[in-house]
């Protein structure tokens, strides 16, 4: 990323592919879709999906996950007979473009990638096919996490060629609220300003409160209890009892619900509690229960993703929660507040004067690693000062999986290296499959380079 933003050339560069894909539009006979496995990325392939239907064009998609090379992930997706009548469009996903150019330069086809995971070091981003358009605001100075998601990105490219899509404005929300890891007060940037438009077209609604992220749907008890963003010491993963006597402490009723809090029971929940977490979130009217949260639904989206990718696409769609996503969000949301628990307080770990290794064996589910890191390193659990590598032996693939997590204060500290930085120097050197932003990605090394991994990490950062 770029340090200094360039809004107007960014804006110019979506523009240009807008207008690209317009043009073309009627020679086209398919496009495929490529997104991402998460919140984020199916937000994006909604939009998208919404506007190709609402073109009249024929349309196919495809769930990237990141488990395997893109070489050999496209194999089975490319069109044999490689016409210019297809275009490709990956969204939320599509910037190791040393992996993509390679393929996309020997094809016919128009591909459009918007994207805004940073793009990896060592790639010539001057140099692009005639038959590639790529969006990707990090190249502007914009930060991929904290500026623009992957739905704000498709909204704004979708919006330009159809307006009225403004209507499914909601499904940019949800990408937002899952990608950012925030309160909506704490918004920034171009992710700010479609907030406040969707907002102004009372696409969904603004609330302001306590904040206790993944339990905003539910009992104060609860909330405190399954709370992940933040995660309160003291009373996350804790047993009902203790909860309920430190409620019962502040004439607080257990059982009333999070939203319906008021200003004086909110002051003395956060002063007694030791932690302050208030701040706006973003209601979805048109949904119901737990669907009607933005970042319940997002966290949702990304269970089910791991879990179910099929029933991912489809419950977006949905008003109301299956009984089945019910009970594997309950299960998810459960496990999570223990495995951050967990995580702060018991398991061994290695540490180096930058770096911090949790190797997980049994005691955290592999689906759950990257949202432990992740909340781990928001909720600052860890020195806020090391990277923290944590994974361990995913089976399918034989390889370690490892989610890698950094705060601001670690880009600060070490001149604004981030993850994605020291994943490319870890690829470089000892190859491997994986990508990410500054503050968060993941990668899967064999067995051998893990252990020189961790023998050698400084040099990587």
């Amino acid at each position: 990323m770029n340090n200094k933003q360039d809004r107007s050339k960014f804006l110019n560069v979506l523009d240009n592919a807008v207008n690209r894909f317009a043009d073309l539009s009627s020679y086209f006979n398919k496009v495929i879709i490529i997104s991402h496995n998460d919140a984020d990325g199916i937000s994006c392939l909604q939009l998208m999906q919404n506007l190709l239907y609402r073109m009249n064009l024929d349309y196919d998609y495809f769930i990237y996950n990141r488990s395997v090379s893109w070489k050999s992930y496209l194999e089975g997706i490319l069109s044999k007979r490689n016409t210019d009548k297809m275009a490709y469009i990956f969204t939320d996903v599509g910037s190791n473009l040393s992996e993509l150019i390679p393929i996309i330069e020997k094809r016919n086809e128009m591909f459009f990638i918007l994207d805004h995971h940073e793009v990896e070091t060592d790639t010539d981003i001057t140099s692009h096919p005639d038959n590639l358009s790529f969006i990707n605001p990090t190249l502007y100075g914009f930060d991929g996490l904290e500026h623009i998601a992957g739905a704000t990105l498709t909204y704004m490219f979708v919006k330009k060629l159809y307006p009225q899509i403004i209507k499914q404005g909601w499904l940019a929300i949800i990408g937002i609220a899952g990608d950012s890891l925030k309160s909506m007060d704490k918004l920034k940037s171009f992710n700010k300003e479609i907030y406040q438009e969707l907002l102004a077209e009372e696409i969904f609604e603004d609330k302001e409160g306590l904040i206790l992220f993944g339990s905003m749907h539910n009992s104060i008890l609860n909330g405190l209890k399954y709370s992940i963003l933040p995660f309160i010491p003291g009373l996350g993963g804790e047993s009902n009892v203790k909860i309920q006597t430190f409620l019962n402490g502040l004439n607080i009723n257990p059982k009333k619900e999070v939203k319906n809090l008021d200003p004086y029971e909110i002051e003395q929940i956060q002063k007694q509690g030791g932690f302050e977490s208030y701040g706006h979130y973003a209601i979805l009217p048109q949904k119901g229960g737990l669907l009607s949260f933005a970042f319940e639904h997002a966290l949702l989206l990304n269970i089910l993703c791991f879990k179910n990718i099929s029933a991912a696409v489809s419950i977006i769609q949905l008003q109301s929660i299956t009984r089945y996503a019910k009970k594997v969000y309950s299960e998810y949301i459960t496990n999570l507040a223990q495995n951050l628990k967990i995580l702060s307080n018991e398991l061994p770990r290695y540490e180096t004067e930058k770096a911090i290794f949790i190797k997980i064996r049994d005691e955290i589910p592999p689906s759950n690693w990257s949202d432990t890191a992740s909340f781990s390193t928001v909720n600052e659990l860890l020195d806020p000062y090391k990277i923290l590598l944590l994974g361990g032996l995913e089976k399918k693939s034989h390889t370690i999986k490892l989610s890698i997590r950094c705060t601001r204060k670690f880009l600060k500290k070490n001149d604004y290296k981030g993850v994605n930085k020291i994943i490319s120097n870890i690829k470089r050197e000892l190859g491997g499959t994986g990508g990410g932003h500054k503050l968060a990605g993941g990668i899967r090394l064999s067995t051998p380079s893990y252990k020189r991994l961790k023998q050698n990490i400084e040099q990587y950062i």
